[in-house]
């Protein structure tokens, strides 16, 4: 009882000390990014989201038929803004500058989706670790993950735009996740419901999330009915919802002529090969989890993001058809295989030293 005790209060320490480290990356991240913000000015893609778009139109309008002029007509993120349009007449918002303000919505939800996840992550480990060193190299790869997460150049760019993008990625990250947890799953339910709000992105991430879960159901002998059944309460209604906003798209004529297609065909293959990390690390993420049946929601979320990257090209393809122009923000969420890795590692990491621990008695005992 003495040692338990000893070891509980050693717990408590250092998961307060993680809760501490994890905050001080947070406040970091949040002064790096309004200070970047506050020496960029808008571009041309910000200034019409503003004007051309949030302040023409209404809630109602944004909500019925989506964002207009904009290459993905889901509103979610021009809603947030249109409320801080709206507050930035109040006087004690006024000494705020107009480029950090209408920043702070991007900033927020990357400051609170890390966050999120690093705490979910962290009180899991606490309810579930019983060596302490382990829980130790958790808490280090959980403080990697948050960092990769936070300050990676891609991220840390669209966190400091006033753009949906930084909205979108930060859904995706909590939806996945909380996959990769295997609980909550109201929780994943809510993130790809306002995930089909923010991007018509999600028109290929959700049925790939779910297709890779119930391709993985059957992998283990669960049932056809059981399996369609959990796709169709996490998957059917965010699906809905993003095919009614790709519905409601604006029709574009970006490309004119076959020079326009393989100039863009062209930059969208350079781009993906130099995402070869993606696959790589997709890889090593399903080897690595698929063999345990607890480790199920890590093995989907890397199918999920193999799937993705294989895709691309028949995506992309569709893209350049309906005449819009390739661009790399399209694909944000690859960056998310580097901070999902390393919360994976933190989740196996006690499987696989106890195997090990396993292996070295047996070899250990004596043969009779």
């Amino acid at each position: 009882m003495i040692e338990w005790r000893k070891s509980h209060v050693f717990f408590r320490i250092i998961a307060c000390l993680g809760i501490i480290i994890i905050l001080g990356i947070a406040v970091v991240f949040t002064f790096r990014a309004i200070e970047y913000s506050r020496v960029k000015d808008f571009w041309g893609d910000e200034t019409f989201g503003l004007e051309g778009t949030t302040r023409q139109a209404t809630y109602k309008q944004l909500l019925t038929i989506g964002a207009r002029g904009q290459g993905s007509a889901a509103p979610m993120d021009y809603i947030f803004i249109k409320a801080l349009d709206q507050a930035y007449q109040k006087p004690f918002v006024k000494y705020i500058p107009h480029n950090v303000y209408y920043r702070l919505n991007s900033i927020f939800w990357d400051l609170a989706s890390g966050l999120l996840i690093a705490f979910l992550f962290l009180r899991a480990f606490y309810r579930k670790t019983d060596n302490s060193v382990i829980f130790v190299i958790q808490l280090a790869l959980i403080c990697m993950a948050v960092v990769v997460f936070y300050f990676k150049a891609t991220n840390m760019h669209f966190a400091t735009e006033m753009r949906p993008y930084a909205l979108w990625n930060s859904l995706g990250f909590v939806m996945l996740g909380v996959f990769m947890l295997r609980g909550a799953s109201m929780l994943v339910l809510l993130a790809g419901i306002l995930l089909a709000f923010t991007s018509s992105g999600a028109l290929i991430q959700i049925p790939a999330l779910a297709l890779s879960r119930f391709f993985l159901k059957l992998v283990d002998r669960e049932s056809f009915a059981d399996a369609l059944q959990e796709m169709f309460f996490l998957f059917t209604l965010p699906f809905l919802i993003a095919i009614f906003y790709a519905l409601h798209a604006d029709k574009f004529s970006y490309v004119v002529s076959s020079l326009d297609y393989q100039k863009y065909s062209n930059e969208f293959f350079s781009f993906w090969r130099s995402k070869w990390r993606v696959p790589a690390l997709s890889g090593f993420g399903i080897v690595f989890t698929i063999w345990n049946r607890q480790w199920r929601g890590c093995t989907a979320v890397f199918l999920t993001m193999l799937l993705l990257y294989c895709v691309a090209p028949v995506v992309n393809a569709k893209i350049l058809s309906s005449s819009f122009f390739f661009t790399s923000r399209q694909y944000l969420y690859y960056d998310l295989v580097f901070p999902l890795f390393y919360l994976m590692l933190a989740l196996v990491l006690p499987g696989y030293w106890n195997m090990f621990r396993n292996t070295k008695n047996r070899r250990n005992q004596p043969v009779l």
